[in-house]
């Protein structure tokens, strides 16, 4: 009686283990948006804080509503001006960032979903200052990640994708800059 139990209940627990590896899948990406470091120019007298910017993403879903993703972004350039003495400067955002992922589908082919996370941000910026030598600085810091979006399938393998991601560098520290970043993209499932 209880091998018939045992045998019972290793068949239900592969029989789930079956499905959910069934329901697994991975996904890979890239998107293209607008960035938009606004708290960069708080000094500037002009300032161009939009910038186009890109993203390579992949991810994997554990079931229908949780997946973790990792990508790669560069948030595009920055520029200020500050005037005499301060000069000009440009600020290159890049990293990467590693998010879980809570999905909600609405139908078969329109979802929404949301994402917390975290994002390594290298900062990399170039003053240019009147009468002096140009110079260089870099940032690197650790930086909280919030994101929104939807997709919405055309086939069952590729979907079309738009988010909106946060980055919030005073989240670990107090210096670096956050930011923001508004995109749409393809996404390829497995």
């Amino acid at each position: 009686m209880l091998i018939k139990k045992l045998t019972l209940i290793a068949c239900a627990a592969v029989g789930m283990l079956a499905s959910s590896f069934a329901s697994a899948q991975t996904y890979l990406g890239a998107s293209v948006g607008q960035s938009d470091n606004s708290n960069y120019c708080n000094y500037a007298t002009t300032c161009d804080s939009k910038a186009t910017s890109y993203k390579l993403f992949g991810g994997y879903n554990f079931n229908k509503n949780f997946a973790v993703e990792s990508s790669y972004f560069s948030g595009g350039k920055t520029s200020i001006n500050s005037g005499v003495p301060l000069g000009h400067s440009e600020q290159k955002k890049t990293g990467f960032s590693l998010a879980g992922v809570y999905n909600y589908e609405f139908n078969e082919a329109f979802a929404g979903f949301a994402k917390l996370g975290i994002a390594r941000v290298k900062a990399e910026t170039t003053y240019d200052t009147s009468g002096l030598p140009s110079y260089s600085a870099s940032n690197t810091g650790n930086q909280a990640l919030l994101g929104v979006g939807v997709s919405y399938k055309i086939t069952p393998n590729v979907a079309v994708r738009a988010e909106f991601e946060k980055y919030n560098a005073r989240t670990f520290s107090n210096s670096g800059t956050s930011g923001s970043n508004l995109s749409a993209g393809l996404q390829y499932n497995f």
